[in-house]
């Protein structure tokens, strides 16, 4: 019985530790993300400030032109950076959407996302 109850004392520390170093993860990534980033490739442009309130703010150009100018809530879950949208000025993005992109890397410099189209794209710090 006392052996059992050494075990069981163990594995609930366990889980304690993991359970914050997860948290840790999460409040970390979230923490790294917070500043202004911009990706770029041939056809458009996404530019993005994360607040470390929980908000956003930013737009997206399509072949020189900007089709969207929008503002809204963020956070991180897991390796997911989660958006919901508050307003759009071009009307593109209803009031209440939300998006989900995989991050698969959070750098000081750089955060490299999976889009849901399963595309990957590198936002670079413009600052923090």
């Amino acid at each position: 019985m006392f052996t059992f109850a050494l075990g069981m004392k163990a594995v609930l520390a366990l889980t304690l530790c993991l359970m914050a170093s997860c948290a840790g993860l999460r409040s970390s990534s979230q923490n790294s993300l917070v500043g202004e980033w911009r990706y770029a490739d041939k056809i458009q442009s996404c530019h993005y400030v994360f607040s470390r309130d929980g908000s956003f703010k930013g737009e997206v150009v399509y072949h020189a032109k900007l089709i969207s100018k929008f503002t809204g809530r963020w956070s991180v879950d897991g390796n997911s950076l989660l958006y919901t949208y508050v307003s759009d000025a071009l009307d593109k993005i209803p009031a209440g959407t939300t998006d989900r992109d995989k991050l698969l890397s959070v750098r000081r410099e750089f955060f490299i996302i999976e889009a849901a189209d399963g595309s990957q794209r590198k936002y670079l710090r413009v600052r923090q």
